[in-house]
């Protein structure tokens, strides 16, 4: 009996003795997991990188034909008949109107007759010439009498070389009353009908050539710049599917903010004029750093900035100028490097100075 219990105090005492060591331990390690845990903030951050070299811009354009043209009479005067109608086929040289103005031709009729008055008088003095000669030969004459008529001869074939040119001239505004196409075109449309008055370079109908079509677009001033003939151009219509080569022909100048740009597209384009398209240019970018847009914080107040990383691991605040968004990436304006890192999830509750852990 007496060592029945000697044995349970045993047990009992073995017993309190553990359950006072396990005591003294859990303190140790809850210290020693505390010790094991990061407090920092976590966060995930991305390189800051340098843009492309060159970058794909579009413009809306109207595609229009290559030549075209709105022909007028150098004259005033009436319309006596026009010889086309809207929309017809013309080839070069083909008369589209004609006009009436009742002072060229009677000039032209009195341009011509005193050429012939004049051919008429040299023809005589050209006999008297030789008359004169030939009495002169035999003594018959005196030397005055056939300097004179060589005189008068000359005087009168510079006054027929006068003659003549005011001859041209009132035919060729005779001509001019015809109006002819310059080159193979379309009649796009008609300004004027028959009987009406038309004044002296007033558009009297307008012409679409049919040999090739272009692009106009306009580009802002500073694009324009970087712009030059030779540079390569697709073109996608709006309405339907295709894309079409083609390579700037000519760069204007700005009138305002805007410059003019023609590209000019292959031959054999299922273009028509009056399309609506839109026109992809690789213009060469200067190089700009660029940040995940996630990264800059504040993109539409009066100061946004990014949480750059130290070496150590360390937040700093950098202020940055957005510029141009594309596929994410943001161009900045900020004294950054490439290759810097920015932070990108986890911003928080980060000031300046924290220290952060990074993940991967």
């Amino acid at each position: 009996m007496r060592h029945s219990r000697r044995v349970g105090v045993a047990m009992a005492a073995l017993g309190l003795l553990a359950l006072l060591g396990g005591c003294d331990r859990a303190p140790a390690a809850s210290q020693a997991l505390n010790a094991t845990v990061d407090a920092r903030a976590a966060v995930r951050v991305s390189s800051v990188r340098n843009s492309a070299g060159e970058e794909q811009i579009r413009f809306p354009g109207i595609v229009r034909p290559k030549e075209r043209v709105s022909p007028a009479f150098l004259h005033a005067g009436v319309l006596r008949e026009r010889l086309v109608e809207r929309g017809q086929r013309v080839e070069k040289g083909e008369p589209l109107a004609r006009l009436h103005n009742p002072a060229l031709e009677p000039a032209l009729a009195g341009a011509e007759g005193r050429v012939r008055e004049l051919d008429a008088h040299l023809a005589r003095l050209g006999r008297d010439v030789e008359r004169a000669r030939t009495l002169r030969e035999r003594n018959l004459v005196a030397q005055e009498e056939l300097d004179r008529l060589l005189s008068e001869r000359e005087a009168t074939v510079q006054a027929r070389e006068q003659a003549v040119a005011s001859r041209d001239d009132a035919r060729a505004q005779v001509d001019e009353m015809t109006l002819r196409a310059p080159f193979a075109a379309d009649v796009a449309d008609l300004f004027v009908e028959a009987g009406d008055f038309v004044a002296a370079g007033e558009p009297v109908l307008a012409l679409s050539g049919v040999d090739g079509v272009e692009v106009a677009i306009r580009v802002p001033v500073m694009l324009g710049a970087r712009l030059n003939a030779g540079l390569p151009a697709q073109v996608s219509p709006t309405l339907h599917e295709g894309r079409f080569q083609g390579r700037i022909s000519s760069v204007g100048r700005a009138g305002s903010a805007l410059v003019p740009v023609v590209v000019e597209l292959d031959p054999d384009t299922r273009l028509a004029p009056g399309e609506s398209v839109q026109v992809s240019l690789s213009v060469a970018m200067r190089s700009l750093l660029q940040v995940p847009l996630s990264a800059v914080q504040d993109p539409g107040g009066h100061a946004p900035y990014v949480l750059a990383l130290t070496d150590d691991e360390t937040v700093r605040r950098v202020p940055v100028a957005p510029g141009r968004l594309a596929d994410g990436w943001v161009t900045i304006s900020a004294p950054l490097s490439h290759g810097d890192r920015v932070v990108v999830a986890g911003q928080g509750r980060l000031q300046q100075g924290d220290s952060v852990r990074v993940l991967p």
